[in-house]
C-alpha cells in the first residue's frame, strides 16, 4: 500500500474458499470496505478494518467503500441534493453538498 496505494478489493487475488465455507470465495473477499452512514452523514465502519488502519498508518488520505446502508433520513438528503438545483438549495442541504457521500451526485 505504502508503494503502490490502495488496491481496491476486486483487483487482489485471494486465497480460494474452503469446502466449508464458500461464502468467503463467493463474495466476502471481493468487496472493498462496508459502511453505514448515520442521519448526520456520520461513517460508521462495518467491515474492512484492517484496510482502514493500514491505510490510515500509512498516510492515504481516501479509499473507496461501500455504502452498505443509509438512514433514511440521511438518503432524503441524497435525494434532494441530486433533485434541487443548485441556486434553490436550502442552506442545510447545501452543507452536505462536500459530504464524501455526496461525491457521485451531480452537483
Amino acid at each position: 500500500m505504502r508503494e503502490d496505494g490502495y488496491r481496491p478489493n476486486a483487483a487482489a487475488s485471494h486465497e480460494k474458499a474452503t469446502e466449508d465455507n464458500a461464502f468467503e470465495d463467493a463474495y466476502a473477499n471481493h468487496l472493498d470496505p462496508l459502511v453505514a452512514i448515520s442521519r448526520t452523514g456520520d461513517v460508521y465502519w462495518a467491515e474492512g478494518y484492517h484496510r482502514f488502519a493500514i491505510a490510515s498508518v500509512l498516510g492515504v488520505e481516501t479509499i473507496p467503500v461501500l455504502a452498505l446502508c443509509r438512514h433514511q433520513a440521511w438518503q432524503q438528503a441524497r435525494d434532494d441534493l441530486c433533485t434541487e438545483l443548485s441556486f434553490s438549495r436550502p442552506s442545510g442541504l447545501e452543507e452536505h453538498s462536500n459530504h464524501p457521500d455526496m461525491q457521485d451526485i451531480g452537483q
